[in-house]
């Protein structure tokens, strides 16, 4: 069927995101939602609009536990996730992260937000579960540029390795500065955003070089996913289109998204919103970042893999192999 599709920008700000999503819904009519990238902006959308005014909402991004669970309990029925949560992403590396990738004495760089903590917090559970330990945390603002003072703390910490949560441009400028301090730390990027082609534009080569980073779909490797041929049509058709490799952290997610809400669309065979949200109950079917099936919370289990930046390109580190 045909699909009218209406953008508004919430700036990743909190407030900003509300009142977009406010207006599409009670200007544009929408009938469903996919919003609102960053945690902090996806549960103040949350609360505020799409459980306010029952729209659907599908997020497609944004990595908090307490988007999707909250004390145990699903916070908002009307919601329903297709990005893994930082937990998820904690959880799936555990039998590599210490063991395999030798993560053994980890310093964190978190950005100050829902998402940056909680990735800490999820990853520290992890290493500490599986014998390692964690050496420094580091907070970061999200518009900060100078990371020398938190760098040098983790030098002098003792770290063998540096897990970085914050988007793509503040990962590359810390990661200049810890090539200008002579580090050699391995560094674990999270989130899903990081692309090596982004990195290496923005810090360099040699800065980006080694650097292992999380996501959820390999373009570069089509036959990691599910449905190989449909993944190397679409990372040739978005390059086709003139669109910058650099965004290949988050092209996939959007097109994932509207395959959710199709689904649900198709099941429910209207676009009466109680009967499409009952609809996101019964979706199974494979979106490029792996199975799109809600559980009791409203989230799905998608794919979590490693890039390795080596020789200047992507590549899959021998721990994924």
């Amino acid at each position: 069927r045909p699909v009218t599709l209406f953008i508004e920008d919430g700036a990743n700000d909190p407030a900003q995101s509300v009142s977009a999503a406010e207006k599409l819904v009670t200007r544009e009519k929408v009938d469903a939602l996919i919003a609102a990238w960053g945690s902090s902006p996806t549960l103040a959308v949350s609360a505020s609009v799409s459980k306010k005014y029952g729209i659907p909402h599908v997020v497609d991004t944004a990595s908090s536990v307490k988007v999707t669970m909250l004390d145990g309990k699903r916070p908002n029925p009307w919601l329903f996730r297709i990005s893994p949560t930082s937990r998820m992403e904690a959880e799936g590396l555990e039998k590599a992260l210490v063991p395999k990738m030798g993560f053994s004495k980890v310093a964190f760089m978190a950005v100050n937000n829902d998402w940056g903590r909680g990735a800490a917090e999820e990853f520290s559970k992890v290493i500490t579960r599986t014998g390692g330990t964690v050496v420094a945390t580091e907070i970061i603002n999200a518009d900060a540029t100078d990371f020398l003072t938190q760098l040098t703390k983790i030098k002098n910490a003792g770290a063998n390795a540096i897990i970085v949560t914050t988007d793509q441009a503040q990962v590359s400028l810390i990661l200049k500065q810890y090539k200008q301090l002579g580090m050699n730390q391995k560094i674990l990027t999270t989130g899903g955003g990081i692309v090596p082609e982004g990195l290496i534009l923005l810090s360099g080569p040699d800065a980006a070089e080694g650097v292992n980073i999380i996501t959820f779909f390999a373009p570069w490797f089509p036959e990691m996913a599910k449905n190989p041929a449909e993944a190397k049509w679409f990372s040739e058709e978005y390059l086709k289109r003139g669109n910058a490799a650099k965004g290949f952290g988050e092209c996939f997610r959007g097109y994932d998204g509207m395959k959710a809400l199709k689904a649900a669309f198709d099941l429910a065979k209207t676009t009466d919103k109680e009967k499409v949200r009952a609809a996101f109950a019964k979706v199974d079917t494979w979106g490029l970042s792996g199975r799109i099936k809600f559980d009791e919370f409203g989230q799905s289990s998608p794919n979590i893999l490693v890039i390795q930046v080596k020789n200047g390109k992507p590549s899959i580190p021998d721990f994924m192999k």
